[in-house]
């Protein structure tokens, strides 16, 4: 399992490592072509080579990006989540405007990854639940965490199919709250 601690990015720093909520760095085609749309905004960036020596199973390939883009509809979340294998080329600046509804989403904070041992609380990785693989459990009463989800007190997950994950089939992936 994969650990995260967050800080609140400071100064200057790589706008193209992993990170929560601010602006991607992300395919500028993506914008144009439909893949993200006026709906979503930007939870966060995963750069797999910051972590991939922590993937004990295999799960991912050795360098890309995964992102997490949520909707919020009808009071639920839904996820859209993409794979990016090269290095992406633009940042969106201002991409979370008008979703200040749900927290601080313009503030970017940089993520760092440890191995960490199974447990039920926290912001990790790659775990499980239920059968399905834990993409990203996040906590948002860890230490440092955004504000995003912090009343409620509750771990929300993304979760997906391992297999589906191995094709990096992310269609299926699901969003929840407990």
């Amino acid at each position: 399992m994969i650990g995260i601690t967050v800080e609140k990015a400071h100064g200057e720093y790589d706008p193209g490592t992993s990170k929560f909520f601010g602006a991607p760095t992300m395919p500028e085609e993506w914008l144009a072509d439909g893949t993200i749309n006026d709906e979503d905004f930007f939870f966060c960036q995963l750069k797999i080579s910051e972590f991939k020596s922590f993937d004990k199973d295999g799960l991912l390939p050795q360098k890309g990006f995964i992102y997490i883009f949520l909707s919020f509809n009808d009071g639920k979340f839904i996820p859209n989540i993409r794979y990016c294998n090269s290095e992406p080329d633009t940042l969106i600046d201002d991409f979370n405007a008008g979703f200040d509804f749900l927290g601080d989403t313009d503030t970017e904070y940089s993520i760092d990854f440890f191995e960490t041992e199974s447990s039920e609380d926290g912001t990790r990785l790659l775990s499980e639940d239920n059968g399905k693989t834990v993409l990203l459990q996040y906590d948002p009463l860890d230490d440092n965490m955004p504000s995003f989800l912090a009343d409620t007190e509750k771990i929300a997950y993304i979760t997906v199919d391992k297999e589906e994950l191995k094709k990096l089939d992310f269609s299926k992936a699901e969003f929840y709250i407990k």
